[in-house]
């Protein structure tokens, strides 16, 4: 237990309320905290110098991760000076019952949070690198930006299956460049055969930079589809008109999804020029197979520090991957899930890894042999959710090894890693 004074804050959106308790225990100040006054920021800063001042040493800021609003007390309070501790929200949800009563406000709150460092029950987490912090901000957006792009891609198809259902046998890419200003300047079968032929080619060239005999070829298809379809087009005004609209969000979608690339490889760029070792990681981790620059830039940003994890299966933990636990008495429960108390952008990113592990090329050769054979053989014994779930684990163990010993991945059988394993430890055992 910790003999230091203990500044417990319960975040809000728009205030804090901040307890201090001394070493025994006892309350000794109470403040809440507008954030939108520097001034109030001010005179907690003056509290925790009195108790500083009172008890001859620092106190200590705890406060929980709550969304973004922590972001500002955490760093107001480590720029003056003061130590803080974020706690995950799981470990300050779980004092909740220390009072038999039930009763909850920020007050209390405030209080179990400084009572919970108190006690030594807290995992101390800290906030990582504002490079870092940059990065898991713009990934996280990235991925938001991807699912609402495929949303609307979706809202799209619908509308077009209704005006010209039979569009998708002239361009199967719907979202494509080329479609996409087919539609926009001719969205109906009507519009299609009433344009200008030669106009119509030269959208189709432009937009595809192909050659004009293949957009000559196009454009007599599109008219041939556009006349089968006529008849029983629902060319009304509101699938125009949205239509149109849903081209525009495409659109913008995929731009601003570009400009995050451009500004994460910024970032990168600008990080590296300084002598920092983000790109060595991030290219260390693209030698894994499956693993592409977004998803490695991103297990980077959410994971943050490899040397925190001093075992594999703490990483795994971290990635929620691990599976849960229900034992009571006698009772061991074997049907247990995934817990998935980590981060869901880790767990989606390292499903997509693991699907293109266990996918063959097209002359049938699996990407990755090892990884292949052993889905197969679990396959023949769980169901290929489970099997998929096996797989993940074992990317996340190859994580880590790739990180711990700062080495490029390479392709071993089980058997081949047996070996190795066992020659390096001969040769530990001679000296």
């Amino acid at each position: 237990m910790t003999e230091r004074p203990i500044a417990g804050i319960d975040v809000a959106k728009n205030f804090s309320e901040m307890v201090v308790i001394s070493p025994s225990c006892q309350i000794i100040a109470r403040l809440q905290i507008k954030h939108q006054s520097s001034s109030d920021l001010k005179k907690a800063a003056d509290i925790l110098k009195k108790v500083e001042k009172d008890f001859a040493a620092a106190p200590v800021v705890v406060m929980e991760s709550t969304g973004h609003y922590h972001k500002i007390l955490f760093h107001y309070f480590t720029k003056i000076g003061l130590e803080v501790v974020i706690l995950n929200p799981l470990q300050s949800d779980s004092i909740k019952n220390i009072s038999i009563r039930k009763v909850k406000n920020d007050k209390i709150d405030a209080f179990r949070i400084a009572m919970l460092y108190k006690l030594n029950q807290s995992n101390i987490a800290t906030l990582p690198l504002e490079t870092i912090e940059c990065l898991k901000r713009l990934c996280r957006q990235y991925y938001h930006f991807n699912d609402e792009l495929i949303a609307y891609k979706n809202r799209l198809m619908s509308v077009v299956n209704q005006i010209m259902l039979n569009f998708r046998e002239v361009f199967p890419d719907i979202c494509s460049k080329t479609a996409l200003a087919v539609l926009e300047k001719y969205p109906t079968p009507e519009d299609i055969l009433n344009a200008d032929r030669n106009e119509l080619i030269s959208v189709i060239q432009q937009n595809s930079h192909k050659s004009y005999l293949w957009a000559c070829e196009k454009c007599e298809l599109l008219y041939k589809k556009a006349q089968e379809f006529r008849e029983i087009s629902i060319s009304d005004s509101a699938n125009i008109t949205m239509l149109k609209i849903y081209i525009d969000i495409i659109r913008t979608l995929e731009k601003n999804i570009q400009r995050i690339i451009e500004a994460i490889e910024g970032i990168i760029k600008e990080n590296s020029q300084t002598g920092e070792s983000i790109l060595s990681t991030i290219e260390l981790l693209q030698t894994i197979p499956g693993v592409g620059f977004i998803s490695a830039v991103t297990i980077l940003a959410e994971v943050g520090d490899f040397k925190k994890f001093s075992k594999p299966n703490k990483l795994v933990a971290y990635f929620g991957v691990d599976p849960s636990v229900v034992q009571s008495g006698q009772f061991v429960g074997t049907k247990n899930k995934m817990s998935k108390r980590g981060s869901e952008i880790l767990r989606r990113v390292l499903f997509c890894v693991a699907f293109a592990n266990i996918r063959t090329k097209r002359n049938n050769q699996p990407c990755n042999p090892v990884l292949y054979e052993y889905y197969q053989r679990k396959c023949q014994q769980k169901p290929k959710r489970v099997a998929l779930g096996a797989v993940m684990r074992k990317i996340v163990c190859i994580i880590f090894a790739v990180m711990r010993d700062n080495k490029p991945f390479e392709f071993r059988t089980p058997e081949e890693h047996i070996q190795k394993y066992f020659s390096k430890a001969a040769v530990v055992n001679c000296k």
